[in-house]
């Protein structure tokens, strides 16, 4: 079964609806692909999607295509194999609520959503030692796919790091680039040091050839008078 969870965790996503049907269907040693993009919702929700899958007999496999946070990431630690792709993240806090009400409702709101946050806790448990997994709940902790991979939150990073770029002139943009993950399927060209990729100096120096053949073309006598045209030193210049 290959199937994709997107936007929020909520009963009435249909994405959800449908990965709900078709789990009544599926063999139950069948292997299951899913994709995860969401920035969370329901925590029960998260936790009961993260259960099924933890209970499934065949292999189960989670993909993070974009973001996988708050309820999200609970489902996908429901999976045998976690991937991401480098530019995705994962972002892991502690249960919340809305709630109004007099002081003794606000204490048995606090009381209970800290419950919650320890039923939350326990879905890392199995790949994160408490103390650590407690921090980053607490912290309300973005990681990017590596930092998630170090933690033991994924299993794997499905693309290849990213080329970093060695600038002087441009150092600051060099080291951003660096800090920065390449989207995964976007094709990687050779960066020169003044950030323009090889495809372009290419364009770049094939117009420039061009304009350097033009002006070395013989001129026709015009009789009346024209601009001078720029010569090749001035077009070097220019670029």
């Amino acid at each position: 079964m290959k199937h994709k969870i997107k936007g929020d965790i909520i009963n009435w996503n249909s994405s959800i609806w449908d990965f709900n049907y078709q789990m009544k269907s599926i063999k139950e040693d069948e292997d299951i692909d899913l994709s995860v993009n969401s920035y969370g919702g329901d925590a029960f929700l998260g936790i009961d999607i993260c259960n099924t899958l933890k209970d499934h007999k065949g292999l189960v496999t989670v993909t993070i295509t974009g973001m996988a946070a708050s309820a999200a990431s609970v489902i996908c630690m429901g999976a045998d194999k976690i991937r991401a792709h480098a530019n995705t993240m994962l972002m892991v806090h502690n249960a919340q609520t809305f709630v109004a009400g007099d002081a003794k409702k606000l204490r048995k709101a606090a009381d209970d959503v800290e419950k919650v946050s320890k039923a939350v806790l326990k879905s890392y448990t199995n790949r994160v030692d408490t103390d650590t997994m407690k921090k980053l709940l607490d912290d309300e902790t973005y990681l990017t796919a590596e930092e998630a991979l170090k933690y033991g939150l994924i299993d794997e990073i499905i693309d290849a790091e990213p080329e970093e770029v060695e600038s002087e002139i441009f150092e600051n943009k060099a080291k951003a680039f660096n800090n920065k993950i390449t989207a995964a399927v976007a094709p990687k060209q050779p960066i020169s040091a003044s950030g323009i990729d090889e495809n372009t100096l290419k364009q770049m120096f094939a117009e420039l050839k061009n304009e350097i053949k033009n002006e070395l073309k013989p001129k026709e006598i015009v009789p009346d008078p024209v601009a001078p045209k720029q010569n090749l030193s001035s077009l070097f210049l220019h670029l």
